[in-house]
């Protein structure tokens, strides 16, 4: 393999990809986007890992209702 074909390595500084579901459904209440807002980077990365397999717009509120309230999420 080359150097032209090295797989992209992830750094830390990276922006994090938020999916458009979820960034919907923290946007629906200012608590939630505040709180989000105060997270480390790692705690980011993780709240949004933990919204991976929610397939419905339902799901992803409750995830999020659950975040602000400071419940176990899922």
């Amino acid at each position: 393999m080359n150097q032209d074909q090295r797989p992209p390595i992830m750094h830390a500084e990276q922006k994090l990809s938020i999916p458009g579901a979820l960034g919907a459904a923290l946007m629906e209440e200012d608590a939630s986007l505040e709180r989000f807002s105060r997270l480390s980077e790692k705690e980011k990365r993780e709240f949004v890992g933990g919204a991976q397999g929610l397939t419905t717009g339902y799901e992803m509120r409750r995830y999020v209702r659950a975040f602000v309230r400071g419940e176990e999420v899922r």
